[in-house]
């Protein structure tokens, strides 16, 4: 099967779907753009990058990182992970009359 043939069958199905259930779905439909979003889903759903890369059959996970855009929940689980310390001590004296001259307060 050809490329122009693999191009024809996803406009016209996307075109179907665009006009029967979803007419918010894109205009333009190709198949690089399936590739994309599949990938990017892949990455989005906890995939590791070099994972996708080998899938996409990328020489090079550099190529690769176009389609990694962390998704809204990726960074708040990102976030959550992260700890406060609490035996951090502070770096400088706990006297309020130090910390005055040395910021030029007096």
């Amino acid at each position: 099967m050809s490329v122009g043939n693999v191009e024809r069958i996803i406009k016209k199905y996307a075109s179907q779907i665009r006009s029967q259930q979803y007419p918010d779905f894109p205009e333009h439909c190709y198949p690089h753009m399936l590739r994309r979003t599949r990938a990017t889903n892949l990455y989005q759903d906890g995939t590791e990058l070099e994972l996708v890369s080998r899938i996409l059959g990328h020489s090079s996970t550099e190529t690769t990182r176009i389609y990694a855009v962390p998704s809204i929940e990726m960074m708040r689980k990102a976030m959550e992970t992260g700890s406060l310390s609490t035996d951090e001590k502070p770096l400088w004296p706990d006297n309020e009359e130090e910390m005055a001259r040395i910021c030029g307060l007096r």
